[in-house]
């Protein structure tokens, strides 16, 4: 008789595991389905800009999603350009190549000079707001905007920043189209590459295979 209870206890013990570790296993799954959902309504932008991998899907945006856009530039690992309406380059600054200063339009700082996160985020700041930009120290100190062209010299960065930055010409743009685009950067591609208007055979590479390279996405934004 003895043995018949402690077997019943056995039993409702068992029992009583299932069912809590059923329990935990469904709570687990709501609480990681509500975290998604938080997830993709706070970075609800980011999951709307690299959600497909095409160059065909086009909007039209403000300065609400472009400048966050070029915040993430570095630490997302794209590249951003600008077109004015008659689809001429919208030039951000000036940099030296073979002794002649080249107009750039695009934001892509695999491509720049810069020294530490600092240095990149100030940079960012510089082509948004030109003189206007708060740069800082790592230490949040200010420093003025001659002093930060003097550091980026010293870098042999061979840039020259604009005065006045983009977020003007954005304002007064109001609207842009955004395109998408993708490449690899193991691809050697011209400076003034345009995923909107350059695909073909001349920019794929079969040597590398895809899985070996590093993705790059590319925003393109058209001035309405």
């Amino acid at each position: 008789m003895e043995n018949a209870v402690d077997a019943l206890k056995m039993a409702a013990a068992v029992l009583t595991f299932v069912l809590a570790l059923g329990i935990s296993m469904s709570s687990f799954s709501q609480a990681r389905e509500t975290a998604q959902i938080l997830i993709d309504y706070t970075d609800r932008e980011s999951v709307t800009q690299y959600a497909e991998d095409t160059n065909s899907k086009t909007r039209i945006v403000g300065a609400e999603t472009i400048v966050p856009a070029i915040y993430r530039a570095y630490k997302e690992n794209y590249r951003i350009l600008f077109y004015a309406q008659d689809g001429d380059p919208i030039e951000l600054y000036k940099k030296r190549e073979n002794g002649t200063d080249v107009s750039v339009n695009y934001i892509d700082l695999e491509r720049e000079v810069l020294g530490n996160n600092r240095q990149q985020d100030n940079f960012i700041m510089a082509l948004l707001y030109g003189t206007n930009a708060n740069l800082q120290t790592a230490d949040g100190t200010p420093i003025s905007w001659s002093n930060f062209t003097s550091e980026l010299a010293m870098n042999n960065s061979r840039i020259t920043l604009n005065s006045q930055g983009i977020y003007d010409t954005i304002l007064e743009g109001n609207t842009f189209e955004e395109r998408f685009g993708v490449y690899y950067q193991e691809d050697l591609l011209p400076e003034n590459y345009d995923p909107d208007t350059d695909i073909g055979d001349e920019y794929d590479t079969e040597e590398t295979p895809d899985a070996n390279k590093t993705k790059k996405r590319v925003i393109s934004y058209y001035m309405q």
